[in-house]
C-alpha cells in the first residue's frame, strides 16, 4: 500500500507543480475589449468609454483601466459595467488611441485591442451684439430688442438680459428678438445685454447697450369734490350751516365750538380740505386716522377768501383714511374771529392756484373800472366793465380753469373765449348777490398753456338793474404736485422769515426775504418743476440753480401784485433726484421799490 500512496502524491504533487508552472497558458482566458465608442468615431463633449471582458477558467478580475494615447485615464473601474466618462475636451482635436487594460486575480495584465477615435470639440464661442435699439436711445412703451448671432457650428439659442436679469425665454432660431415692456422699469438707464450659446456649451454675453427708459407718468386721477353734504363728511356737534358766501355746492359748515370735529372718510394717497380764511377764521388741528398731522391757522391779514384749499396731504398708502379737523377756539394775535370752515374735500388733491386779477398775465382792453374795494373781493379788489367790447385776457398753463366773478342784480351778460374760439355766452344776474362767484369753469384741458378772455356785452338780463361784468381772479388748476413753502423738503438758510399771511398766498402763508445770499433749496424727484411766488411793485431780483448750476436771475418786479405766480418752470428733467435753489440778491429793478423775494410753493412734475 505505501509504494501506491506514494506514487498517488508523487503525481498530484507534480500536477500542482505544473499549475503553478504555467500562468502564461491560463492568462490567455481573459479577452477584454472596448465596446464604446467605436473604432473610427469621431467624438465630442463627455463622452462614455465602456468594456467588455470575457473570462474563461478560474481566474476572475479585479479592475479595469482605460487608457488615453497609452496614459491612463481616470482611476481604475473595479466592478461591472466597466466604464468612464471622457471629457473630451481636455484632449486636443485630432486622432486618438483608447486602449482597456484588465488587472486579473493574480496580478497579470490583459489590453484590449486599440480603438482609434477622432476629437472635435467645438472650442470656438459664438460671436453676439445687439443690433436694436442703439447705445444712448431713449426708449418708452413696448420695444423690440434685436440681436445679430453666428458661431462656426451652429447657434443653439440667444437669451436678453436687462439689468443682467433675464427678459423672456431664450430665443431658439434667428432672427433673435424679444419683446420688452419698459413700464415695467424704472424711468433711467438700463443696460440690455445679449448671451449666445452653442451647442458645444460655448457662450458668449455681448457688449453691453445702455439705453433710457422715459415713459410719461400714467395721467393723474381727476380730482373728486366731496360736499360737505356727501355721506361721506360727517359733523359732531358745535357746527351751523353758511350759505352767504358763493361756497362749492352752495354751503359751508361754520363753526367756533372748541373740540367740534368733522370727520370725511375717503381712500386715496392725497386729498384737501377746502374752505375760506378771512381775518376772522381761527386755528385748527387735522387728523389722519387719528394721528395728529398739523395745526392750520386759517387767518388771511388783507382778505377774505372762499373755495380755497386750506390744507394738503400727499403720498399716502392707496387705502382707506379718515381726515378730521378739530376746531381749537383759538386764533392768531391779528385775527378778530377764530371761525373754521369746512366746504368741501378734494381726492385725489388738486393742485389750485387763486391769479388774482391784477395778475401780470391777465391783460385788459377796452373801458375798465380798476380796483373795485366795496365788497369782499378775492384779495380785497375787483375789476368791473359794463362796456361792451372790453375784454380780459389770462394767459396760464394748467388742466382747468374757472373765472371768479360777481353774480347779483346789477350784472350783465359775458362771453367767454378759451384759446381763440367763443364756447359760452353767460348771464351773470342772480337775484342774490354772490362776491367771488365761480362764474364760468372749463376742465379736462390738454396740460399746457391756454388763454380765457371775459368780454363784455353791455347786454343784461331783463331783470337786471345793470350790465356789470366783474372780473375778480381765476382758479388755474395743474397736475402737478403742490409743496408748500412749509415742506420738510426745503431747506431755509439765514434771512428768511416765514407765516406771511399779508396776500392771498397758497394755502394762506408764504416765506420772504430781503436778505442778499439768502438761500432756500428743494431736493425732489420728478421731471420738472415750477417756483410758486409772487410779482409786484415791491419785489426784487432773485438767483435761480437747477442741480448746482446757475440757470439764471428772475425780476419779480410787476406794476401790479401777482401772487401764487409761476416765476421759474423747469421741465423735461431727466428722471431721479434733483435739486431747485432759490437764492436772494439783494437787488432791484429800478422801478421796484423793494428787493423782496417770495417763495410760496414749488409745484413738482411726476
Amino acid at each position: 500500500m505505501k509504494p501506491r500512496l506514494a506514487r498517488t502524491a508523487l503525481a498530484l504533487a507534480a500536477s500542482f507543480a505544473f499549475f503553478l508552472s504555467a500562468p502564461q497558458a491560463l492568462a490567455q482566458s481573459i479577452m477584454v475589449a472596448i465596446t464604446a465608442p467605436q473604432d473610427g468615431d469621431t467624438v465630442t463633449g463627455t463622452t462614455p468609454v465602456n468594456a467588455s471582458v470575457s473570462i474563461i477558467g478560474l481566474l476572475f478580475v479585479r479592475g479595469v483601466q482605460f487608457k488615453l494615447d497609452g496614459v491612463n485615464l481616470g482611476a481604475e473601474d473595479t466592478s461591472e459595467p466597466y466604464s468612464i466618462s471622457w471629457n473630451t475636451r481636455t484632449a486636443s482635436n485630432g486622432t486618438h488611441t483608447l486602449t482597456a487594460v484588465a488587472r486579473d486575480s493574480l496580478g497579470m495584465l490583459h489590453t484590449s485591442s486599440p480603438v482609434t477615435v477622432t476629437v472635435f470639440n467645438d472650442l470656438t464661442p459664438p460671436a453676439v451684439s445687439i443690433t436694436s435699439p442703439a447705445a444712448g436711445a431713449s426708449v418708452s412703451g413696448t420695444v423690440a430688442i434685436t440681436a445679430s448671432a453666428s458661431d462656426n457650428v451652429g447657434v443653439a439659442g440667444v437669451r436678453f438680459k436687462v439689468d443682467g436679469a433675464n427678459l423672456g425665454a431664450e430665443d431658439t432660431s434667428a432672427p433673435y428678438a424679444v419683446t420688452w415692456d419698459t413700464t415695467t422699469a424704472a424711468n433711467g438707464s438700463h443696460t440690455l445685454t445679449a448671451v449666445a450659446r452653442d451647442a458645444a456649451g460655448n457662450s458668449t454675453t455681448s457688449t453691453p447697450v445702455t439705453v433710457s427708459v422715459n415713459n410719461a407718468p400714467p395721467p393723474p386721477a381727476e380730482s373728486q369734490r366731496f360736499e360737505n353734504t356727501d355721506a361721506a363728511v360727517s359733523f359732531g356737534s358745535g357746527w351751523a350751516q353758511d350759505t352767504a358766501r358763493p361756497w362749492s355746492g352752495g354751503s359751508a359748515m361754520l363753526s367756533t365750538t372748541p373740540g367740534a370735529q368733522a370727520s370725511f372718510a375717503f381712500t386715496g394717497t392725497s386729498v384737501s380740505w377746502i374752505g375760506g380764511r378771512a381775518s376772522s377764521t381761527g386755528i385748527a388741528r387735522v387728523f389722519l386716522d387719528g394721528a395728529l398731522v398739523a395745526e392750520v391757522d386759517t387767518f388771511s391779514k388783507n382778505s377774505e377768501e372762499v373755495r380755497v384749499p386750506m390744507f394738503t396731504l400727499h403720498g399716502l398708502a392707496n387705502a382707506a383714511h379718515t381726515l378730521t379737523i378739530q376746531v381749537t377756539g383759538q386764533q392768531n394775535p391779528a385775527a378778530f374771529g377764530n371761525f373754521i370752515v369746512v366746504d368741501a374735500f378734494d381726492v385725489p388733491a388738486a393742485t389750485i392756484s387763486r391769479r388774482q386779477e391784477t395778475d401780470p398775465d391777465v391783460t385788459y382792453s377796452g373801458a375798465w373800472v380798476p380796483g373795485d374795494v366795496l365788497r369782499p373781493w378775492s384779495a380785497g379788489t375787483a375789476k368791473l366793465s359794463s362796456v361792451s367790447g372790453a375784454r380780459a385776457t389770462f394767459t396760464f398753463t394748467g388742466t382747468a380753469v374757472t373765472w371768479v366773478g360777481a353774480r347779483g342784480t346789477q350784472t350783465g351778460i359775458a362771453r367767454v373765449f378759451l384759446d381763440g374760439a367763443e364756447v359760452a355766452e353767460v348771464d351773470t344776474y342772480s337775484a342774490t348777490e354772490e362776491v367771488q362767484a365761480a362764474v364760468f369753469s372749463a376742465s379736462g384741458l390738454a396740460d399746457g398753456e391756454h388763454v380765457i378772455a371775459i368780454e363784455a356785452t353791455g347786454l343784461k338780463n331783463p331783470a337786471a338793474e345793470a350790465a356789470l361784468v366783474a372780473v375778480d381772479g381765476f382758479d388755474v388748476i395743474s397736475t402737478d404736485v403742490r409743496r408748500q413753502d412749509t415742506d420738510a423738503a426745503i431747506v431755509y438758510s439765514a434771512g428768511w422769515i416765514q407765516d406771511n399771511r399779508d396776500k392771498a398766498y397758497s394755502e394762506g402763508a408764504s416765506a420772504e426775504s430781503v436778505t442778499s445770499g439768502a438761500q432756500a433749496t428743494i431736493t425732489f424727484t420728478g421731471s420738472g418743476i415750477t417756483w410758486i411766488g409772487a410779482r409786484g411793485p415791491q419785489t426784487g431780483i432773485a438767483r435761480v440753480y437747477l442741480d448746482g448750476q446757475f440757470v439764471g436771475e428772475i425780476d419779480t418786479y410787476a406794476p401790479g401784485e401777482g401772487v401764487q405766480y409761476p416765476l421759474y418752470r423747469a421741465s423735461g428733467l431727466a428722471p431721479g433726484s434733483h435739486t431747485l435753489m432759490i437764492e436772494v440778491t439783494g437787488r432791484r429793478n429800478l422801478l421796484s421799490k423793494d428787493t423782496w423775494i417770495l417763495l410760496d410753493a414749488f409745484d413738482v412734475t411726476p
